[in-house]
């Protein structure tokens, strides 16, 4: 059932940066297509800066979907939980080239010849792959997961195509199997960042918390991003689990000294822990760092009403 689209207007904010995964650099003009999962239609588009900037004001709370998508690459889908008057932190979305078919030397062979993967394919392999990767940029989802599924059965081990079916079954809604694929990408390669994350944020997406998190656990430091981090917290703020939250938002601290998101997100876990004798510092912390900000703003009245 479809919503009226003024249904995901509120009063909370989103924003970040697009960068190429190889690179790092800013991919300017970007696309950027923010959904509210209640009836997946409500939300505005919008177009990073040239510096790959870009934010988005006046939304409801609510678990959001995140697409990001620019030419040449393959499109981001990241699930962000906006919870009323509290600020997310300026995600760092990064995208990677999409995965490209390439024909061989023409005297490598009497017939024509392509590779992918460094493994010598038919030519309509090739073509289901580039044609699930127009289909995924489009976002046509069915037909993304149809080409693909042909393109596996010659490249099963393959784990670029299986990465992009994992993202082709979740775009198409099918979060089982977009799981169970994600876990063979997962498992290929469990030291890649960019993989752990994703199946991290599909297994809690699944009400898998504790193996969301037990992935997210393994990873070194430097390799989490602060955002994910905070996104766990919230989500077990939101399942009324506070204690386990504080450790997160320490995490982000520890990551981010000088960024008031963890400290102002600590605070308001140890309050619902009903310790807020102990938020004090917190809170006060996010007036120092952030003094004009909505989060100052809030720290300053819940430190009023502290006794």
């Amino acid at each position: 059932m479809l919503i009226a689209s003024e249904d995901w207007r509120g009063n909370n904010r989103l924003s970040g940066y697009v960068v190429d995964k190889a690179t790092g650099k800013p991919v300017p003009n970007a696309k950027v297509s923010l959904r509210i999962q209640r009836g997946g239609k409500g939300g505005p588009d919008v177009i990073a800066d040239a510096n790959g900037k870009w934010a988005v004001l006046g939304m409801n709370s609510g678990m959001w979907n995140v697409d990001v998508e620019a030419p040449g690459y393959v499109v981001r889908q990241v699930n962000v939980p906006v919870s009323e008057g509290q600020r997310v932190p300026p995600m760092k979305i990064e995208i990677e080239p999409a995965v490209v078919a390439a024909a061989a030397p023409a005297e490598a062979a009497p017939v024509e010849e392509v590779k992918i993967g460094g493994q010598v394919v038919s030519k309509d392999i090739a073509d289901a792959v580039e044609a699930g990767n127009a289909a995924l940029t489009a976002k046509n989802y069915t037909e993304a997961v149809t080409s693909y599924e042909k393109a596996t059965t010659a490249l099963p081990t393959f784990m670029p195509i299986r990465f992009a079916l994992a993202r082709a079954y979740y775009g198409a809604g099918d979060l089982k199997k977009a799981v169970s694929t994600m876990a063979e990408v997962y498992t290929a390669d469990p030291s890649n960042a960019r993989n752990a994350m994703l199946y991290a944020n599909m297994l809690l997406e699944d009400g898998q918390l504790d193996k969301g998190k037990a992935i997210v656990d393994k990873l070194p430091a430097a390799d989490v991003d602060p955002t994910a981090l905070t996104n766990i917290g919230i989500v077990l703020m939101n399942k009324k689990q506070p204690a386990a939250a504080r450790d997160y938002f320490t995490r982000v601290i520890e990551a981010s000294p000088k960024d008031a998101d963890g400290y102002y997100y600590r605070g308001l876990a140890t309050i619902q822990a009903g310790k807020a004798k102990e938020a004090k510092a917190d809170l006060q912390k996010v007036i120092e760092l952030a003094p004009d900000s909505d989060q100052a703003k809030e720290a300053k009245e819940y430190l009023k009403s502290i006794k």
